[in-house]
């Protein structure tokens, strides 16, 4: 997020909610002091609207078929439970997890009941059901940022990983969404392209920053592929770019290794709090399929949850002996590293 961004939303957001600043302090603090019982409630939530989805991207677990557990769909009373215990809390909402957050029916009447509760809302897609309706309905709601992802600036590259996707509609959507924000003279949403950068678009990088700015897009951002422990080494080789600087990994004998030196820490277990389509609260988006499942945020209070048993104890071994555990031993435990300046 831009500097003049992240001062409106830090004022908008948090400063001049005191339970909201307060309550970041405290998160703050214990993070700082690697307390594992929290002082505070966590200020991000992501919820996910669908574990389903139109797209067969061969690194994505949904796509790709490795999530085992049930799909379906968050319901809207569902969603205000979880929202009404925590609006005094949060600031920032992601509406998005493994799955299409559009393909779930009830996605704008959460995006505007998050909004009157002054909460940020962002919401990822793949934009392939962005049409007219759906644009004003996007627009409608207020939600404050629309990430578009985009793997490619070609229809050619465009279909090696977004298996079953129309690049062309992708491109049309987003052209009519800029001009209706221009038309309504609407400054939200605030469109961002994002670009996993991999070996089949790595050429294509200058062309997608030229194509984002001819389509009038806010911003663009380019992500680093993740490459996760069930792919094969044929996997491996296919996706990952061959310039260096463009990956998270460097891989020695077909072994991927993060560059990036794992530490026993973790912003997601004190920062953030991710809810599934059916109410199980587990560790962050990367358990995709529950294997630690720390309770249920349709069934039991958020706040009983946060600091339980469970809760304690994964975060005990995350600062201890992060390496144990096999969902989080490769992983740096933030996004930023996540993200590539170009």
């Amino acid at each position: 997020m831009k500097l003049k961004r992240k001062i409106k939303y830090f004022i908008k957001y948090i400063l001049i909610h005191p339970r909201r600043l307060v309550n970041l302090l405290k998160i703050k603090i214990s993070k700082r002091l690697k307390k594992i019982k929290i002082s505070g409630f966590p200020p991000t939530l992501m919820i996910e609207p669908t574990n389903t989805c139109n797209l067969k991207c061969p690194l994505c677990p949904t796509g790709a078929g490795f999530i085992k557990r049930a799909k379906g769909f968050l319901t809207f009373s569902n969603f205000k439970k979880v929202i009404d215990e925590l609006s005094p809390y949060i600031y920032h909402l992601r509406l998005w997890n493994w799955g299409e957050p559009l393909l779930n029916k009830e996605i704008f009447q959460m995006i505007s009941y998050a909004k009157e509760k002054n909460i940020f809302v962002n919401l990822s897609t793949n934009s392939h059901f962005l049409d007219k309706d759906t644009s004003s309905l996007i627009i409608k709601s207020r939600l404050d940022e629309l990430i578009v992802s985009l793997d490619g600036a070609s229809e050619e590259t465009y279909q090696q990983y977004r298996k079953g996707g129309n690049f062309k509609k992708v491109i049309e959507s987003i052209q009519f969404l800029v001009n209706e924000k221009k038309r309504l003279k609407c400054a939200n949403p605030y469109i961002k392209l994002q670009f996993i950068i991999m070996k089949s678009n790595e050429h294509e990088i200058q062309k997608i920053k030229s194509l984002s700015k001819s389509l009038g897009v806010d911003e663009i951002v380019f992500k680093t592929v993740g490459i996760m422990d069930y792919f094969s080494k044929e996997d491996i080789k296919k996706y990952l770019p061959k310039n260096k600087k463009y990956s998270r990994y460097s891989v020695n004998s077909n072994k991927v290794i993060s560059k990036k030196e794992i530490k026993n820490e973790c912003d997601f277990l004190w920062d953030e709090i991710v809810v599934n389509w059916d109410g199980s609260v587990v560790p962050c988006c990367f358990d995709m399929n529950n294997l630690f499942v720390f309770g249920n945020a349709f069934k039991e209070k958020i706040r009983d949850i946060w600091n339980n048993n469970k809760y304690l104890a994964f975060r005990k071994k995350i600062l201890t002996n992060k390496k144990s555990l096999a969902l989080c031993k490769d992983c740096p435990g933030t996004n930023k590293e996540t993200f590539v300046e170009i």
